[in-house]
């Protein structure tokens, strides 16, 4: 095996190289291919250790490594890339590390491309002791392992989580299990990623969807996440929505822009893998039905965890049809809403709303919308079996008794009225 080798694939050239250039000295060298570069492999050039991985001024994200003398010494720089290794992690020679990030919104704000260093000890920042990659690279050899660009949904933002069991072929999953977060619903994506990408968390997904819409990768679609336990986790691509289990329908029906971008996620995962967009139950799970379901579903199916997320008021049908590329006739009409006017039907449906009685005490909130008018259709009808049963009606008066009996003080006024007639 060679000592070292090019940290991308023999179609690559010098796009900038290391000196002077327009705007400043180069500190490194730049590779790209024609046809873009976006989602290629990238090679450790040495052996060694992950001494520096993830976000990086300039880089979006970028690896750095260590190599002890016996791998060659010095130290490595691969910069505009999305990271494939975690900290700590030892790496040999011609290892796939990472692949350069397509997305000039998190990849630094740059066209795609990888950016080399090399420097001639440890990290050091631009001086002498900075080598040009190109003359460094005069001995070496192609990467031995080859690679293929990922094929995946590109989100928004990536931050790859160190949570995972591992690769899989993502043509072999079965399953799209969605998942809430249970934390702040309004909460950025980038927060949720940031703490799935610590060892301490303990958790991951391959995707969560913000309530602005903004799609985020914490696991690539060929790792195994942590979401919801054996077989679930490598049965399934993982999708959580920023929310909570508790959230009712309406609450879900007016967040339209993050089930717009659920569905995407759902859309692709049908065309890109034959996953079906079709609710399925714990039980179908079990049998080995492919299809979409929540992790309470994967707790059915197999006791792994105790979940019940993303709970009963979740929109199934509205998600599914968005995903499907049609509608509800409910989900239809709110989507012609603008944002504004779906903010101010889930405002009206959810805010505490004081008394309307001359005899109110305050005017502190003590109900919703929703609570006050049913509570109108109780009172309309328990003044109208009152009446009846006043008025001699044999099943108002059994329902009366039975409320009596239970201990209400309205019953058994009521009853007192009949008994005392009689």
């Amino acid at each position: 095996m060679p000592t070292r080798v090019r940290p991308v694939a023999p179609e690559f050239y010098v796009t900038s190289g290391f000196g002077n250039r327009a705007g400043g000295f180069h500190w490194g060298t730049d590779f790209g291919r024609n046809g873009g570069s976006g989602g290629h492999p990238v090679f450790a050039a040495q052996g060694g250790t992950v001494v520096m991985v993830g976000p990086a001024d300039g880089f979006g994200q970028w690896v750095v490594l260590d190599h002890p003398t016996e791998d060659g010494s010095g130290t490595t720089v691969y910069g505009h890339v999305i990271p494939e290794v975690r900290h700590g992690q030892r790496v040999e020679v011609g290892q796939r590390i990472a692949r350069i990030n397509p997305d000039s919104n998190t990849n630094g704000g740059v066209a795609p491309h990888l950016h080399f260093e090399v420097h001639r000890s440890v990290w050091v920042r631009p001086g002498p002791d900075r080598l040009d990659p190109v003359l460094w690279l005069a001995s070496s050899a192609p990467p031995a392992t080859g690679g293929t660009p990922v094929g995946q949904l590109q989100a928004d933002v990536t931050l790859l989580s160190p949570n995972d069991s591992g690769t899989r072929n993502p043509n072999n999953c079965s399953l799209a299990i969605v998942h809430t977060d249970e934390g702040d619903p309004n909460g950025k994506v980038e927060d949720l990623l940031g703490w799935l990408a610590q060892e301490r968390a303990q958790a991951s997904y391959t995707l969560v969807v913000g309530r602005d819409g903004r799609i985020g990768r914490s696991n690539d679609d060929n790792y195994v996440p942590w979401a919801a336990g054996s077989p679930a986790n490598e049965r399934g691509l993982h999708l959580c929505f920023k929310g909570r289990a508790s959230q009712t329908r309406a609450e879900w029906l007016a967040q339209g822009r993050q089930l717009d971008a659920g569905a995407r996620v759902l859309r692709d995962w049908r065309d890109r893998y034959g996953i079906p967009l079709v609710k399925l139950t714990g039980a179908q799970m079990r049998a080995g039905q492919k299809g979409v379901g929540g992790h309470a579903d994967t707790v059915d199916a197999w006791h792994s965890t105790d979940h019940t997320d993303p709970g009963p008021g979740f929109p199934w049908d509205a998600l599914l049809a968005k995903a499907a590329g049609t509608t509800t006739p409910e989900e239809g009409f709110l989507m012609a809403l603008s944002d504004a006017q779906q903010q101010r039907i889930y405002t009206e449906l959810t805010q505490g709303l004081p008394s309307r009685s001359k005899y109110r005490a305050s005017d502190k909130p003590v109900d919703t919308l929703a609570g006050m008018v049913l509570n109108i259709d109780a009172r309309i009808h328990e003044e109208s079996t009152e009446r009846d049963a006043l008025n001699g009606v044999k099943a108002a008066i059994d329902l009366v008794r039975r409320e009596a009996g239970k201990g209400d003080a309205g019953a058994k006024a009521v009853l007192a009225q009949i008994e005392g007639g009689n």
